[in-house]
C-alpha cells in the first residue's frame, strides 16, 4: 500500500473540531471490577454441586454523575461531544470491589 493510501484513511481533526474534542477532556473515565449475580443451570441441585465461586465483572467507560440511580455507577461505553451517552449500564454500588479512575488528557 502506497503512503498516499494509508493517510488517506485517517479523518482530518480541524482546529474547530480539536476545540470541541478537548471540550470533553475532562469525562471521567472508570476502570470498575464488580461481582455480577447469576444464576445456576435450571435444574435440581444439592449444595456439593452448587458453583461457590464469585462471578467478577470489568467495565471500562464514562461515569454519568449526575445519574438518578443512587444505588449504582452508570457508565456510558460511548460519550458524544454534545453530552449523550450510549451503551449504559447500571452497576449496584453495593457490588462494587475496585472504582479506579482512568487517566485521560483530551486529543493530542
Amino acid at each position: 500500500m502506497s503512503k498516499n493510501k494509508k493517510n488517506s484513511s485517517k479523518v482530518k481533526i480541524t482546529k474547530k473540531n480539536k476545540k470541541l474534542l478537548n471540550s470533553i477532556k475532562n469525562a471521567e473515565i472508570y476502570h470498575i471490577v464488580w461481582m455480577d449475580a447469576f444464576s445456576e443451570v435450571d435444574e435440581w441441585h444439592d449444595k456439593a454441586t452448587i458453583d461457590s465461586e464469585d462471578y467478577l465483572c470489568q467495565t471500562v467507560g464514562y461515569l454519568i454523575s449526575n445519574s438518578s440511580k443512587k444505588n449504582y455507577y452508570t457508565v456510558a461505553s460511548t460519550f458524544t461531544i454534545d453530552k449523550h451517552f450510549s451503551c449504559v449500564i447500571h452497576i449496584p454500588k453495593s457490588m462494587v470491589i475496585l472504582k479506579k479512575k482512568v487517566p485521560f488528557s483530551g486529543v493530542q
